[in-house]
């Protein structure tokens, strides 16, 4: 039997249409209020180091080899050494980049080229796929909850795509042509891969069923990110998404313009990731810290936007079925006490949904006190 399609989640606050707000520069210049909603209060000092402290050299990400980590184990060790490296990423970083994940490259530029080619319709087009009241899917944006919140400077068109039967396919546009079918390719090649990280995550935790980790990729959703140039594009003054933390199991992030914009918060700045050429950057979520009941954590990462540029990416989200609960695992309590509540996925999206995108709010709410 097909799971059902969950339903009334709760939605988000309608906004102005970032796309065509930046389509029009001059009345931007002429009516600073337009941008009001969207610019900062000034930063704390501890937020204005956007890259490496005086003297040190800027950390990369590190990167996982996919193919090595799932290959048999050699001489070299070499399979192990991946595991490792895996977990040191999860355990300090909460990000890496995967390479030799077996995404063809077609798959990975045709999604690019359909997203780019959704974006570039007419605004009259587009807005036929607008959230509806009370939904987060669509076009439009998420996370507003009030009409004083600051904006983020950004479009978002968002899909539920797995199971099949969560899906709206009157959302999936017919134009570009090639959208449904490169969208449903693009969505089963990244669950494949969401959930080859999560079984070797639970390798390296000891978690003798490893699908107590793997059901965190058999729900599966994609927002397509639109970042317009923004002539107040200062450092911290408008940014493309509020600083959080994923509230999802495991995220993976295909950048489609070469502008850069994700950065992540460590050691108390912010550093800028730069995607590889055909690598996906892979985030622990906040799902994640629960289950590993605080061993592995979801870091805060943000997205700036450029004065003169655009930027797109699609980040596609993993989490549980509807019907399922959330909670740390025995495993990975071991002898200590649970950090976090359990909670039905139900209960979990809809508080997601209703709140604004603060740090790691959510994270907050689950934790037992």
């Amino acid at each position: 039997m097909a799971d059902p399609k969950p339903r009334n989640l709760g939605g988000s606050l309608p906004v102005p249409n970032v796309q065509d707000l930046a389509g029009r520069p001059d009345e931007l210049t002429l009516t600073p209020t337009l941008l009001r909603r969207y610019v900062r209060p000034q930063p704390n000092t501890a937020d204005l180091r956007p890259d490496a402290p005086a003297g040190e050299e800027q950390e990369h990400v590190p990167i996982i080899d996919l193919g090595r980590l799932l290959g048999p184990d050699d001489l070299a060790g070499g399979r192990d050494e991946e595991a490792a490296r895996l977990r040191s990423a999860c355990e300090d970083w909460g990000f890496f980049q995967v390479v030799n994940h077996g995404i063809p490259e077609e798959t990975l530029e045709e999604m690019k080229r359909n997203v780019m080619g959704f974006f570039a319709l007419p605004l009259a087009e587009k807005a036929a796929f607008a959230q509806r009241p009370g939904e987060i899917e669509g076009y439009g944006q998420a996370f507003v909850v009030s009409e004083e919140q600051t904006l983020d400077w950004a479009d978002m068109f968002f899909l539920l795509t797995q199971p099949p039967s969560y899906r709206d396919l009157r959302l999936w546009p017919s134009n570009p042509s090639t959208f449904k079918n490169c969208l449903e390719n693009y969505s089963a090649e990244v669950q494949r891969v969401a959930g080859e990280l999560l079984g070797a995550m639970a390798e390296n935790l000891g978690v003798r069923d490893h699908s107590d980790m793997t059901r965190l990729a058999a729900s599966q959703s994609v927002r397509m990110n639109y970042y317009p140039p923004c002539p107040e594009a200062h450092v911290d003054s408008v940014l493309g998404l509020s600083p959080h933390s994923d509230a999802v199991g495991l995220t993976l992030l295909l950048q489609v313009s070469k502008v850069p914009g994700l950065q992540i918060r460590r050691k108390g700045g912010w550093v800028p990731v730069t995607p590889l050429p055909g690598a996906l950057v892979v985030n622990v979520g906040d799902v994640i810290e629960v289950f590993t009941n605080g061993k592995y954590r979801s870091v805060e990462h943000r997205a700036v936007v450029n004065a003169r540029h655009e930027r797109m990416s699609i980040a596609t989200f993993h989490s549980g079925k509807f019907g399922t609960m959330y909670g740390p695992l025995e495993e990975a309590v071991g002898d200590e006490e649970p950090r976090y509540r359990s909670v039905s996925v139900e209960e979990y999206v809809k508080l997601v949904v209703s709140s604004k995108l603060d740090g790691k709010n959510i994270m907050d709410a689950m934790k037992i006190d």
